[in-house]
């Protein structure tokens, strides 16, 4: 007899808070931060809710220990041969490695090797979390003073950079996790803003000039292809955000993506502009695109309502809601929707608030079991 299908995969967006003081002394878990995050976290996404509700662990990248322990300086400590440091207007990309630097890749071997003791006997999936080339492009500069953004030899190189450096990364993770099934999140967050032309400069008087779709594209093919080749990750393997710009969808399944995150929040309403939208993600998910879909379980996170609002388009572009099954739910705190409504500046380190916390995936795994059985045939 076939085991039954997965109804639905819930994930985290590759953050997480540390644990506080209280709440280390509660648990009795370690001091570490590192350590002590990977506990939690093994706890709480270690282990399949049943049959037909699955869990995917993640390796954070950010825990918000100190200013810098944060997703972009966390992947630039990946960019292979790279080096930089922490300058007055943010993160500069460039000759000499500074303190900052330095420390984030310290970060990111300390948290190596706490998984090693967090999960010794662990077998499954285990997500690393990375911004994508899009958005380190707008996210960091170069010595000049302007955003990567404005070179396009450096804008050409970074997939390729981080794609090497995470295959390093990934290599080191399986020697100390052997049992783990790896698996990369590529969150975009900054991507809409690159497309429309919105980043400013540093003077803040004008903008970058917008980017083509195909363009962008190309940056995704690059990494896919690298990750295949030198990491030895599968496209399946590899979760791409793109926003909610039916354009950009089109180019990413061009590129090679098999699995699309989405956020509800910014999806329109199918009546008019919203229409070739949904007709993407509909071609998509119909050339056998995986979608995520990206929600905030905390109490005023609106997930319900925004999912309930998934089902119904759905439903009215001809799909059962039991044609959903099979979604992964990712936990975010929304800190990326400001950035995509430009209200934040993508290299703008977030607030603690905007990490995930142990009551944000609880309240997710809560709300699992309902959309589970919406969904079930």
């Amino acid at each position: 007899m076939s085991p039954a299908p997965t109804l639905v995969t819930l994930a985290g967006d590759g953050t997480f808070r540390a644990p506080d003081a209280s709440r280390i002394e509660r648990l009795d878990l370690p001091a570490d931060p590192p350590l002590a995050a990977l506990m939690r976290l093994r706890a709480l996404l270690g282990d399949d809710l049943d049959a037909q509700i699955a869990t995917r662990l993640a390796l954070p990248a950010a825990l918000g220990s100190d200013p810098t322990d944060h997703l972009l300086p966390a992947t630039l400590s990946l960019l292979s041969g790279i080096t930089g440091d922490l300058a007055p207007y943010g993160w500069r990309i460039g000759p000499g490695l500074g303190r900052a630097w330095a420390h984030a890749t310290d970060l990111r071997g300390r948290m190596l090797d706490a998984a090693r003791i967090a999960l010794l006997g662990y077998e499954g999936p285990l997500q690393s979390t990375v911004l994508g080339p899009a958005t380190l492009a707008a996210s960091t500069f170069v010595a000049t003073g302007e955003r990567t953004l404005s070179d396009t030899g450096a804008v050409r190189d970074l997939p390729l950079l981080l794609a090497e450096g995470l295959a390093e990364h990934l290599h080191a993770l399986r020697e100390r996790v052997p049992g783990a099934a790896p698996h990369l999140l590529v969150r975009e967050d900054a991507v809409a803003a690159v497309v429309a032309g919105s980043i400013p400069t540093p003077s803040g008087r004008r903008h970058y000039d917008p980017v083509p779709p195909a363009r962008v594209a190309m940056l995704w093919q690059s990494l896919l292809e690298a990750l295949r080749t030198g990491a030895g990750l599968d496209p399946a393997q590899v979760t791409l955000g793109v926003g909610a710009d039916a354009r950009l969808i089109a180019e990413a399944r061009t590129a090679g993506a098999r699995r699309l995150a989405l956020a509800p929040r910014r999806l329109p309403a199918l009546a008019g502009a919203g229409r070739a939208l949904w007709e993407e993600i509909a071609n998509a998910h119909e050339a056998g695109v995986a979608l995520e879909l990206v929600v905030d379980p905390r109490p005023a996170g609106g997930m319900e309502r925004e999912l309930g609002a998934v089902l119904r388009i759905w439903h009215e572009l001809g799909y059962a809601e039991s044609d959903a099954a099979g979604f992964t739910l990712i936990a975010h705190t929304g800190a990326s929707h400001r950035v995509h409504e430009g209200r934040t500046d993508p290299s703008t380190a977030p607030a603690i608030e905007d990490l995930l916390d142990e009551d944000a995936l609880v309240a997710l795994l809560r709300a699992a079991p309902a959309w589970a059985e919406r969904v079930a045939d």
